[in-house]
Order: C-alpha cells, then sequence, then structure tokens
C-alpha cells in the first residue's frame, strides 16, 4: 500500500492534536474539579447535574425567605411583648386609680403616665421591619399604620392584608399580622361606642371618645347609632350655635335633644352616653356615635386617660368612673389575651420555620453528596490519566518529527 507525503503528515498532525485534546480536556477537569464540563462528556449525568443545581438554587431562595419571614416574625414578638408589658402597666394604674383615697389631682397624676404609656404603645404598633416598611400595617407596608388625628386619638390607615412567604414547595408561612386584627378588633367588655368627627366638617371642632352614663339607658338604645348636627346659629333665640341629635338609621331626634344650645367642651348627654364637643363648629357640621362590639386597645387607653383628666370628685362623676376603670380592666385583659394568641401563633410560624430550615439542610447535605459523585473528578484517576495523555502526546511528537524526514527529497 502506498502512503503519499500528504497523508503521512496529517496522520501524524492529526495524532498530536487529539492527543493535545485529550490533555487540555483532563487539565480543565483536574483544574475545576469537575468531570462533567459538557454535556456531551456524560449526557445522563449532566440532565441529572442540572436538575440538582436547579433545586440547589430553588432550595437557597427558600432559605432567604426563610430568614427574612424569621426576622420579621422574630421582631414581631418582640414589639408584641412590649405592648404586653405597656397593658400589664396599665391595669396596674387602672387598678390605683380605683382606689376611693384618690382625689381628681392624683388622677391627673396617674393619667399622666397613662399619656406616656399610649404614646410607647403606638410607637410599638408603628413599627418599621429591616426592610424599613411598617409592621403592622397589612400590604400598606410604607403608610403609617397609627396616625395621630385632629383629636389626638389614633386611627388606624393600614389595611387588612397578611402577607406569606414560600419557605418550600409545599409551605407558606404568614410573616406578620395587620394592625386591624391586632390592635382595633378588640371585644369590647360591654356595649361600647367609637366618636367620629366627620372629615367633610368646615369647623375645627372635635369630639371626645365619651363614656358610658347610664348602662341601662344605653342597652335599651344600642346598637342604634348617633348623629349630631349642627344647626344654623337662627335656628334658637337669641341665635347661638346650636346642635340636634338624631339616630342615624332613620333621622329621628333623640328625646329631649333638638336644637341644644352649643357651649365649648360642655358635656353632651344622650341614650345613657355622655361626651364631649369642642371648638368652634360651622353650620352643617356632623359628629358620628357608632354603636360597637369592639374597642380598639388605643381607645380604651384614651378614655381611661380622658376619664382620669376630667371626672370630678362629685358622686355623678365617682360612678361614672368606676364604671369607666372596670370596663378598662376588661377591656385590657381582652387586648391582653387577644395578642397573647397572636403571640403563640407567631411561636408556631418559626417553630415551622426552624423545622423546615433543619429539613433543608439535611437535603442539601444528600444533594451535595450526589452532585459530588456526579460531577467532582477523581484526582487521582485524573491524575494517572493525564500523565498517560501526556506521555502519548510527546510521543506522537517525537515521532511527527521522525516522519516529517521520511521524504524522497531528503534521498536526493
Amino acid at each position: 500500500m502506498r502512503i503519499s507525503t500528504l497523508q503521512s503528515f496529517n496522520k501524524g498532525l492529526n495524532a498530536i492534536l487529539d492527543n493535545q485534546s485529550q490533555v487540555n480536556r483532563t487539565q480543565q477537569q483536574v483544574s475545576t474539579g469537575r468531570r462533567v464540563l459538557t454535556p456531551a462528556d456524560d449526557p445522563i449525568a449532566a440532565t441529572k447535574i442540572l436538575q440538582l443545581q436547579q433545586d440547589q438554587a430553588l432550595r437557597d431562595q427558600f432559605g432567604k425567605n426563610m430568614v427574612g419571614a424569621e426576622g420579621r416574625l422574630t421582631l414581631e414578638e418582640t414589639q408584641l411583648a412590649g405592648i404586653t408589658e405597656n397593658l400589664t402597666r396599665l391595669k396596674e394604674l387602672t387598678i390605683k386609680a380605683g382606689d376611693g383615697s384618690q382625689t381628681i389631682t392624683d388622677r391627673q397624676a396617674i393619667a399622666a403616665e397613662v399619656r406616656e404609656i399610649l404614646g410607647s404603645t403606638v410607637d410599638l404598633m408603628n413599627s418599621k421591619d429591616a426592610g424599613g416598611e411598617y409592621l403592622f400595617g397589612g400590604f400598606k407596608g410604607g403608610t403609617l399604620p397609627f396616625p395621630k388625628n385632629e383629636a389626638g386619638r389614633y386611627d388606624y390607615a393600614g389595611d387588612e392584608g397578611q402577607r406569606f412567604l414560600s419557605i418550600s414547595s409545599s409551605t407558606n408561612v404568614a410573616t406578620g399580622d395587620n394592625g386591624k386584627n391586632l390592635f382595633v378588633d378588640i371585644e369590647a367588655a360591654d356595649n361600647s361606642f367609637t366618636t367620629q368627627t366627620n372629615p367633610l366638617n368646615m369647623g375645627n371642632a372635635v369630639i371626645n371618645p365619651g363614656f358610658v352614663i347610664d348602662d341601662e339607658a344605653y342597652a335599651d338604645f344600642y346598637p342604634e347609632d348617633i348623629v349630631i348636627t349642627f344647626n344654623a346659629d337662627s335656628a334658637v333665640s337669641p341665635a347661638s350655635p346650636n346642635y340636634t341629635v338624631r339616630r342615624a338609621s332613620d333621622g329621628r331626634v333623640v328625646d329631649g335633644m333638638e336644637e341644644q344650645r352649643y357651649n365649648s367642651g360642655d358635656e353632651i348627654l344622650a341614650a345613657g352616653i355622655g361626651f364631649r364637643i369642642s371648638g368652634q363648629p360651622e353650620p352643617g357640621d356632623q359628629f358620628l356615635v357608632n354603636s360597637s362590639e369592639k374597642q380598639s386597645i388605643t381607645d380604651t387607653i384614651f378614655r381611661l386617660m380622658d376619664g382620669l383628666n376630667n371626672l370630678g370628685d362629685n358622686p355623678t362623676d365617682a360612678a361614672t368612673l368606676d364604671n369607666l376603670l372596670a370596663d378598662t380592666l376588661n377591656n385590657l385583659a381582652f387586648a391582653q389575651s387577644s395578642i397573647s394568641q397572636v403571640r403563640s401563633e407567631v411561636g408556631a410560624r418559626l417553630n415551622v420555620i426552624e423545622n423546615t430550615t433543619s429539613l433543608a439542610a439535611d437535603v442539601d447535605i444528600v444533594s451535595k453528596t450526589i452532585l459530588s459523585k456526579l460531577s467532582d473528578v477523581d484526582f487521582a484517576e485524573a491524575v494517572s490519566r493525564l500523565s498517560l495523555q501526556t506521555f502519548l502526546l510527546e510521543a506522537a511528537q517525537q515521532s511527527y518529527a521522525k516522519i516529517q524526514n521520511l521524504s524522497l527529497f531528503n534521498k536526493l
């Protein structure tokens, strides 16, 4: 068989290139520590490696979610613990205020501490998480949950949403609780009510939280709502500011409460409850008294503070104060019970995160072990193979050097 000079050169060159390619591949395996460099190296193993890597990336994201959820829930538990401590102190002050030896001056001193506790409690309710979002605002993380209104009281400005995070392919965990469920929708000790200024009012008058003066009278009226409407000054003679108190459901005037003369800060008694409107209302301005089975924590504290500051030492005010203090103790107990239940739920969520984290760590170890077996190179075998391939490459190079001198021209 005849072998041309071109064939001999090509065969020698191809042998060098093939051996060089094998050496390069083995060197890359040794340097990277990976056995499968491309899917062509081992298609079945490459498919399994890709799946394991995708699972690992998903677990990494779940791990970040667990860290974030744990941080928010731990902060929530801490804030709720602080609020619980404040409520406990308020109960102590309420009991102290009920001591028959306390004068209005003494009660006003207690009210000063109640005011500080109210501010501290609202600060806790307006806490932010590590990301700068309000913890108890629901989905409205950028909105202050409990802003102060013109009357000095606090209204909830968030929503009723609850955030969840996925911590595994089959587990979602709540990362917080909204302020309405936690601090506003608290069961009231007895038939209660909330007072509200119509936001469309033109004057600067405000209404205080008010008190139940006559339990039986309010029980008969409940659950009706009240609307206080200011009339034109000319409705009475001589002309002066005046108001009419009506039932919200049908507009009927509450007994004896038509075209009553208004004096800023004077107590208004209607349907067994008492409240005060202060400031300068305009004709057409309205104030609302809404019956409710619930009473927010801030309203409970504010109502206590208002009563301690303004209820005097006369028998009528003393009876109102006794009723207020009894209701306050019960309302604070309901609030503590509600918060305690949520703290238990938070603890349960933290346990779920802890268990899921532990399980994910175990799965991660097994996954990395399998991934290592599939993708990691056997260094002993690879180094031995590299030595052989290097030897073959050198042999091919030496053979090529000799073959290139076997030309007919070298014999002429």
